[in-house]
């Protein structure tokens, strides 16, 4: 089963977002990683990410961001929030669309 996470950075940035993306990238797309999108809201910044599964996520959490965090000299919890669960319904969009639109 899929497995989601949401976090909510309260000082996070996109320019952050972007330069922790780069650190993490030098080793390739994440194993399992399906969809990941951020942004930027009055609340700080946003990341929703949605693995094939959890022990991917963990994975990834362990042998790569929290490294990448490190690099860049941020700690590995900056005080976001952060909220995991199991996916009961994954689509995409433009498998959802009607055809013909």
């Amino acid at each position: 089963m899929a497995f989601a996470t949401i976090t909510a950075i309260p000082a996070g940035t996109l320019a952050g977002y972007r330069e922790i993306a780069a650190l993490v990238a030098g080793a390739g797309r994440p194993d399992g990683l399906l969809v990941q999108v951020a942004g930027e809201s009055e609340q700080g910044l946003q990341i929703v990410s949605v693995w094939e599964s959890g022990v991917q996520h963990d994975r990834f959490v362990a042998e790569r961001l929290h490294p990448a965090l490190r690099r860049a000299g941020l700690s590995a919890d900056p005080g976001p929030r952060h909220v995991e669960f199991e996916v009961g319904e994954l689509g995409i969009a433009a498998a959802l669309a009607p055809s013909g639109s």
